[in-house]
């Protein structure tokens, strides 16, 4: 996981530096500038805006005792939207900017909701010890024992 968001945090900014310098070069400094800052403040009132809906049917659906999963992905989705608008960066932007359009989460609501039932119908857990490496326990792997019975009760020391 650290991998990834180590990945996600290096490459994505240098590609988008790939993108901005050329596009500097092209169409100016200032103009490169005042692009990069318009879809910042348009993608926060943006966000703030689709935000504030997501927050709204949320509270419609609890007040309706429904299960807010759906409008819970889309204040996921419009929160990650305003994480990419403010990052300075073209292609940043244009992430940004699908992902608060609201027609344009259905399948990123697809794809999150069959990761989310995967972690759920096959739990991967993580076992460290401190003395040894990580290891991995999956669902297969369960190891059925007797316990031995005892005559002292639980919570006693054996006398020796």
């Amino acid at each position: 996981m650290l991998g990834k968001l180590f990945l996600l945090f290096t490459i994505v900014p240098l590609i988008d530096l790939l993108v901005l310098i050329p596009l500097g070069q092209e169409i100016g400094l200032i103009p490169t500038i005042l692009l990069v800052v318009v879809t910042a403040m348009v993608g926060s009132w943006l966000g703030a805006r689709e935000g504030r809906q997501a927050w709204k049917r949320i509270q419609e659906d609890l007040a309706n005792a429904r299960l807010p999963g759906d409008s819970v992905l889309d204040g996921l989705a419009v929160a990650m939207a305003c994480a990419l608008l403010v990052t300075p960066g073209v292609i940043t932007d244009a992430f940004g900017l699908i992902l608060l359009i609201p027609a344009s989460r259905g399948p990123i609501k697809r794809f999150a909701r069959s990761k989310f039932t995967n972690m759920l119908q096959n739990p991967d857990v993580t076992v460290i010890d401190l003395n040894q490496r990580a290891t991995r326990w999956q669902n297969d792997d369960v190891i059925d024992i007797t316990p031995e019975s005892s005559e002292n009760p639980r919570g006693t020391l054996d006398a020796h």
